[in-house]
């Protein structure tokens, strides 16, 4: 007779049942996928109403700057200065073969010569016709042809002496002077190079003021006026600021950059100013107030299309990014000026284009012995 099998007991039944259960449910979790978790940079934004404008770069330039080339073409034989060159009045650039306007020269001082001689042949004639007339050995008629043809003569010369003159001037036009004390800037021709009239060998910028180039963008071409004050500082003068003012600008926009070219004026003499130095020509604080107040984020936090910017909001209690439509007012080198952002949000500012709305992040920690990057002002 067999052995009867003793039952299992109850509260080990519901043991095992709860065991079965959770290893189904760990399963199912092991198969649901996870949510991918970004590693982002942040910011905390802060008001800044007392935000300076736009800061933009550019070089120092002459106010005056002229492409000097020679007035008739020819062959470059030689040129005697090189970029950076500083001359005076008068002092020689460069030289082109003379062999061909000298020709001219002396071809045009020889018409002169005949057109002379002729003209003294034709007023002895004349003369000697008014002698014969007076004795009544010719007619009037041939006094008056005498006459018509000494003044015909007369202007024969001074046509001959212009041209000799002409030809004269571009026999000098061979050699090539500055036309004012200066530096010279570029060099566009060599030696061997054969040359248009006009063809510029090299660009002078004069002495005298001295003044920023820079590119306007166009989101800020309607807020730059002429006479606007702005705030200069030269990167080979570390640490002192000047004062000038907005002295030229473009009223069309480069066809290739898309960039308004201006020009500022130094209002004080500044020492060791050198041509091509690099400027940061920091613009006038907007002059209307903005709703929302105004918040410096780094460039890198923008996305979205023109006209529809967007920055990552960060939620810092769930952990996730949510978009935040904001308006851009001004836009430096590496900063952007926006309104929308509150003072103490956190802002993404590295990854931007790589997130979705509502995905988890992680912001990076601030690598140590750096402040925090608060978004309030540069």
């Amino acid at each position: 007779m067999l052995d009867r099998i003793a039952p299992v007991p109850r509260p080990l039944r519901l043991a095992s049942a709860l065991i079965v259960v959770a290893l189904l449910a760990a399963c199912k979790d092991d198969a649901r996928p996870q949510e991918e978790v970004r590693p982002v940079r942040v910011v905390t934004a802060g008001a800044d109403a007392a935000l300076p404008g736009a800061e933009l770069t550019g070089t120092v330039r002459a106010h005056v700057e002229t492409p000097l080339g020679f007035r008739i073409g020819g062959k470059v034989i030689e040129r005697r200065v090189d970029i950076g060159a500083v001359v005076k009045k008068g002092d020689v650039i460069a030289r082109i073969d003379p062999q061909d306007a000298a020709l001219n020269a002396a071809a045009a001082d020889a018409q002169a010569a005949s057109a002379r001689a002729q003209l003294v042949k034709v007023k002895m004639d004349y003369e000697r016709s008014k002698a014969l007339f007076a004795q009544k050995f010719v007619s009037q008629a041939e006094v008056d042809t005498r006459k018509a043809t000494f003044d015909a003569a007369s202007e024969s010369l001074k046509q001959a002496e212009a041209q000799r003159q002409l030809a004269s001037n571009q026999a000098a036009y061979a050699t090539l002077q500055a036309d004012a004390d200066g530096a010279v800037t570029r060099v566009s021709a060599e030696p061997g190079q054969v040359v248009a009239a006009g063809t510029p060998i090299v660009t002078l910028a004069r002495d005298g003021v001295r003044e920023v180039g820079l590119d306007v963008p166009e989101n800020l071409h309607g807020k730059v006026r002429l006479g606007d004050k702005v705030k200069i500082r030269l990167w080979a003068l570390p640490g002192k600021e000047f004062n000038g003012h907005v002295s030229e600008i473009s009223a069309a926009a480069d066809p290739q950059a898309r960039t308004y070219a201006a020009r500022v004026v130094f209002d004080e003499q500044v020492p060791q100013l050198g041509l091509g130095m690099t400027a940061s020509v920091r613009l006038a604080a907007p002059d209307t107030a903005v709703a929302g107040g105004q918040i410096r984020l780094p460039l890198t936090a923008l996305f979205g299309e023109t006209g529809k910017q967007q920055v990552w909001r960060l939620d810092t209690r769930a952990g996730r990014v949510h978009a935040l439509p904001v308006k851009v007012l001004t836009v430096t080198d590496t900063a952007v000026l926006v309104s929308g952002v509150k003072a103490g949000e956190t802002i993404v500012t590295a990854g931007v284009h790589l997130l979705r709305e509502g995905q988890p992040v992680k912001p990076l920690a601030t690598p140590a012995g750096k402040a925090a990057d608060t978004g309030a002002g540069a």
